[in-house]
């Protein structure tokens, strides 16, 4: 199961630009997976490593 931008927005209180700052920019959170050219979303185990600090 992936978390999409939506879900992200919801988790973490914050709006679509900053969490495509964390992955796109700061590197801070893994970038989402994807099939080809299409955006999957992310998964529980990324957030988990985002969430203690781990790059």
């Amino acid at each position: 199961m992936y978390l999409t931008y939506s879900d992200l927005e919801n988790r973490y209180k914050k709006n679509r630009r900053t969490i495509w700052r964390w992955w796109a920019k700061d590197k801070t959170l893994s970038p989402p997976k994807r099939a080809g050219k299409v955006l999957l979303g992310w998964t529980a185990e990324q957030l988990a490593h985002f969430e203690n600090g781990e790059v």
